[in-house]
């Protein structure tokens, strides 16, 4: 008598994740005095800032530590929790962040929370939070930092600068303040925001993970 295997766990796939069955494209671009532009369609938030596009379907395998940067930009501008899309756990001490412990290196320094940690992750709620401390392999291997943060000031924008005086046209990956004038000759792929007044938290604790459901979960409907 043979016993059946048992199937593979699903793990929770961010729902920011790029996979690999999409594609992020840049289309030709215009460099003017005015600003950079796509020549045809063109992906521009409500500020008007160039973003790249994304050709493909969810298909293939996830990407854990390659962000889409659609969806980066909706969860960090609508503070949507990066897993589910659905909104990111609040409490009386902030808004829930989980974060890649630091090395402590030159090059990964600790967080100095004094400054500010200025940061291209999305919120969570507190049951992918948990799921994902576990289940996520970036976090599995380099571990995490969870905390309530009560001012998550978005400020600056990521992505490729073009400069306007260059030529050749030599692109450079950089960050620049959002009320930045470069920010026009630029193709963002990441907003940042600055998190300050941080609370610990330990996301382990099942006092503190008793009740917490899934962000996305079905509305339930209400009787009458």
């Amino acid at each position: 008598m043979t016993t059946a295997s048992p199937r593979p766990r699903l793990l929770p796939v961010p729902a920011v994740a790029l996979w690999s069955g999409q594609r992020v494209v840049t289309p030709p671009l215009h460099i003017g005095p005015d600003g950079v532009s796509h020549r045809g369609t063109e992906e521009r938030d409500a500020e008007g800032q160039l973003w790249p596009q994304v050709h493909g379907a969810r298909t293939g395998r996830p990407e854990y530590a390659v962000m889409n940067p659609l969806l980066q930009r909706q969860a960090m501008d609508r503070l949507l929790c990066q897993v589910g899309m659905g909104p990111a756990t609040r409490t009386e001490h902030g808004m829930l962040w989980i974060l890649p412990r630091p090395a402590g290196s030159p090059e990964d320094p600790e967080y100095d929370w004094t400054e500010g940690v200025t940061t291209t992750e999305p919120p969570v709620c507190l049951f992918h939070a948990r799921v994902s401390a576990h289940q996520c392999p970036r976090l599995g291997k380099r571990g995490h930092v969870a905390v309530y943060v009560r001012d998550a000031e978005l400020v600056a924008v990521e992505g490729t600068y073009y400069p306007p005086m260059a030529r050749p046209v030599r692109p450079i990956k950089t960050a620049r303040p959002l009320d930045s004038p470069d920010t026009r000759l630029m193709v963002a792929d990441r907003l940042v925001r600055r998190l300050r007044a941080p609370t610990p938290v330990d996301i382990t604790d099942r006092l503190l993970a008793r009740g917490a459901l899934p962000c996305n979960r079905p509305a339930r409907a209400t009787s009458r």
